[in-house]
């Protein structure tokens, strides 16, 4: 089924008033992009005024628990809601939260739209050397990374084999604080060298998303790029 913007319309409302009945405040935008076999859901202006206060005494993980908590325990009917829109059967959901841009990025990946190969691995051999040789001074070096469809505002890349093994450890005793904080300490080293980045995309970067499967050992790495002049 091809989604038409009628569809994406009416799932980004019905995302707004799941994540207000979720958190009591609602985005002041959000908008969703099918692209492949990925939904992206693109949040501005999310914050609580409770995250708000958390945020500016530097609360970082005890707000990004709260977020995720809550998100997971909407995750089911957004789900639902998506793959009843779209005719899509959705199954993995992924989120990521920036709390100095106020901006979100929630991903949902179906299992059962097929892909041209040729247009999924078509992508950047720059960008994918610079994860190689800059990201790996924060992360452990990927077994595989692939371009993936996204959004024409943005550039998506799937990493695999992506966790060492104490991090593996520390996600089976759930000790997700301590993943919090590297994960948001990995996305900084990335922001840093922005520029890089940007040299190989030919385009600016606006924001960066990172979202972590420790299920699968892999995540998934998305730049908002800057408009076109």
């Amino acid at each position: 089924m091809l989604a038409t913007q009628d569809d994406l319309h009416t799932l980004s409302s019905t995302y707004s008033k799941l994540l207000k009945r979720g958190f009591g405040k609602g985005p002041e935008t959000c908008f969703t992009v099918f692209k492949g076999n990925k939904l992206y859901v693109y949040i501005r202006n999310f914050m609580t005024p409770a995250e708000e206060i958390l945020y500016n005494k530097h609360q970082n993980n005890l707000i990004t628990e709260f977020r995720t908590s809550v998100i997971q325990s909407l995750s089911e009917e957004l789900l639902q809601e998506s793959s009843k829109l779209l005719g899509v059967q959705f199954e993995s959901f992924y989120q990521d939260w920036n709390y100095d841009t106020n901006s979100g990025m929630l991903l949902l990946v179906s299992n059962s739209v097929k892909l041209d190969l040729k247009t999924e691995e078509k992508g950047s051999e720059g960008v994918t050397k610079v994860i190689r040789t800059i990201g790996t001074q924060f992360h452990k070096l990927p077994v595989a990374l692939r371009t993936v469809p996204s959004p024409t505002n943005s550039y998506a890349v799937e990493a695999t084999g992506v966790l060492l093994p104490l991090e593996n450890f520390i996600y089976e005793r759930g000790q997700m604080d301590l993943l919090f904080t590297q994960a948001r300490n990995i996305k900084k080293g990335y922001m840093t060298h922005k520029s890089i980045f940007e040299e190989a995309l030919n385009r600016s970067i606006e924001d960066i998303f990172i979202m972590w499967d420790y299920v699968e050992n892999k995540n998934y790495l998305i730049f908002i790029l800057g408009r076109l002049n």
